[in-house]
């Protein structure tokens, strides 16, 4: 299947920041590219700052990452994202209790959300989240965690995280870094990861919203197996070995 530059270039960024730096060769392999198309996605990262070029490969430019981490993925893929919490929302009940995480395809739910009349009790460990839906008085907004991330949306660690047994959660929306057969559902940041796996195993239902791009890809720590997960929400037909071999619902946005 064709990769577009923009899915390849942020193939290449996921690889490296799991793996702190990669060569040339090893993202020509992963990516079945010529080394002369990973050079100019190199390049290409380093000029948007994402990335030091180094002899024979790049590195994760720890200046930059974690400032436009958050903020950048915001604008990754936002027609996708915004269609997958279109369904989402769909789902959701008045009366009910749902969770959503910190990632930026949930902001997009959160948006919706913000706007609903619904009567809802939401549970967040995402900071922009939180001070999102505060302003909508239909909504009882909680936010779990301790620690502000300084790369990211997130509110990490187990400080009052106990507050998730005395709820019933009907469903936890989430996101992650990446989805495989092996492992799941993964991400980088361990703190997140903790808290996540937490979160999964007080739901109801696990929905992640995931668009194309994050199947097939394995970043550090995964934080949900295949059978944790009710539904994923995406907007394009994964290839057919996600068809037949899951034990969940997989549902396309239109």
């Amino acid at each position: 299947m064709k990769m577009y530059a923009d899915e390849r270039r942020e193939n290449i960024y996921t690889y490296i920041k799991s793996h702190k730096r990669a060569t040339v060769k090893q993202l020509s392999n992963y990516l079945s590219v010529t080394e002369a198309t990973v050079r100019s996605d190199l390049r290409r990262l380093e000029s948007e700052n994402k990335l030091i070029r180094t002899h024979g490969g790049a590195k994760v430019n720890e200046n930059m990452g974690s400032k436009l981490n958050f903020s950048y993925r915001l604008t990754q893929r936002h027609d996708e994202k915004h269609h997958i919490s279109q369904n989402a929302i769909n789902k959701i009940q008045p009366q009910q209790c749902i969770m959503i995480d910190a990632s930026s395809t949930t902001y997009e739910l959160a948006k919706l959300l913000a706007e609903t009349t619904m009567e809802l009790t939401i549970i967040t460990n995402g900071l922009e989240n939180a001070v999102l839906l505060k302003e909508n008085p239909h909504l009882t907004v909680l936010i779990v965690g301790g620690f502000v991330s300084q790369d990211s949306n997130a509110i990490t660690g187990n400080i009052d995280s106990q507050i998730l047994e005395m709820y019933h959660i009907d469903y936890f929306f989430l996101s992650a870094n990446g989805l495989t057969l092996q492992n799941g559902l993964t991400d980088f940041s361990l703190p997140e990861v903790q808290l996540k796996k937490q979160m999964v195993q007080e739901s109801d239902k696990v929905i992640a919203l995931i668009d194309h791009s994050k199947f097939d890809v394995s970043s550090t720590l995964s934080f949900a197996k295949l059978n944790d997960i009710d539904e994923v929400i995406t907007n394009k037909k994964p290839n057919s070995k996600w068809l037949s071999d899951v034990p969940f619902k997989i549902t396309i946005a239109e």
